[in-house]
């Protein structure tokens, strides 16, 4: 018998009555299935409109299939679960196997830090895949949902579009490096230190606001940021000179790892911000492929493993 497209029952359709089938309850098949109660109830009646049978009555606090209901029930989880692996099968891709190309797009603060650890971890997961690396510019986001970009790593959160996900990895808080030992850094930060003291900064998410305030404030005379940069080499550079410092965050510490890092005192904590959120970014409709589904684990541990071998000296805020 010919049924027209829009009359024919769906996968979901079927969905609900196998939980209706298990729990004998819509209320019990809703909570399984993260749908409302009403929700459940309109499918059943289209199911019973579909099949010309009530396919469930009602017992003493539980639903009693119908012959016709157990008829389509018995098996039908089995059927479910092998049509699911047919959709969604673990062996569909195969990450030692895939030659394509995965192109990323990272932060220029990031990308001196992530970049080359990035590079050793992709080829061990995808070592037929080739990898691209790109600045994340004005616009990465657009380029994400047309597919130049496949995953992104920037500050969180973005003003992105639904389309994309959005999945933060990491905090990370401002710190001072110093090429040597600076005891005026550690033990807080003098007033009068400020003017002995050159400083540069990485341009971050508000750090024209955050240079205002550091500029202008009394706490910080002779306080200014003579380079501010995107690129973490050119600090590092500046950091040659005598009683130079920069200030960057945690997780550019690992760029500095011959450096002095040191805790920001808790005397600036109000100058500059507490913390800073990455995050990872790719297409909202890829989040079910492995490459995808597995880019926040790799890239959490990434980091976990970077900032694991290097010390954040403790501020003695005497000041």
């Amino acid at each position: 018998m010919y049924v027209k497209y829009s009359d024919q029952i769906n996968l979901n359709y079927l969905r609900v009555f196998n939980e209706l089938y298990i729990t004998r309850s819509t209320t019990g098949a809703a909570a399984k299935l993260g749908i409302s109660q009403s929700a459940v109830s309109q499918i059943l009646s289209k199911l019973r409109e579909a099949t010309g049978d009530p396919l469930f009555i009602k017992g003493q606090g539980h639903l009693v299939p119908t012959v016709r209901a157990t008829t389509i029930g018995d098996g039908l989880a089995a059927e479910l679960m092998s049509l699911e692996k047919k959709l969604y099968p673990d062996e569909f891709f195969n990450q030692a196997d895939f030659d394509g190309e995965i192109t990323f797009a990272i932060s220029s603060p990031l990308i001196d830090i992530i970049s080359k650890p990035l590079v050793e971890v992709s080829s061990k997961i995808l070592p037929k895949a080739r990898i691209s690396f790109i600045h994340w510019n004005d616009h990465t986001l657009d380029q994400i949902i047309n597919g130049d970009v496949h995953i992104g790593f920037n500050l969180f959160p973005l003003n992105a579009p639904k389309e994309i996900r959005q999945i933060p990895i990491r905090e990370s808080k401002p710190i001072f490096v110093s090429r040597t030992e600076n005891k005026w850094i550690e033990e807080g930060m003098e007033n009068s230190g400020f003017k002995d003291h050159v400083f540069a900064g990485v341009i971050l998410s508000g750090i024209n606001r955050i240079q205002a305030i550091l500029e202008n404030t009394d706490l910080m005379e002779g306080f200014r940021f003579k380079y501010r940069s995107e690129s973490q080499s050119i600090l590092a550079n500046h950091l040659l000179n005598d009683n130079s410092v920069i200030l960057v965050d945690e997780l550019s510490s690992h760029y500095y790892e011959e450096y002095y890092c040191y805790q920001a005192p808790q005397r600036l904590n109000k100058l500059l911000p507490t913390s800073l959120s990455y995050a990872i970014y790719y297409l909202q409709a890829n989040h079910q492929h492995p490459i995808y589904s597995d880019a926040e684990r790799v890239v959490r541990n990434l980091l976990d493993e970077l900032l694991a071998g290097v010390e954040i000296i403790p501020n003695q805020n005497r000041y």
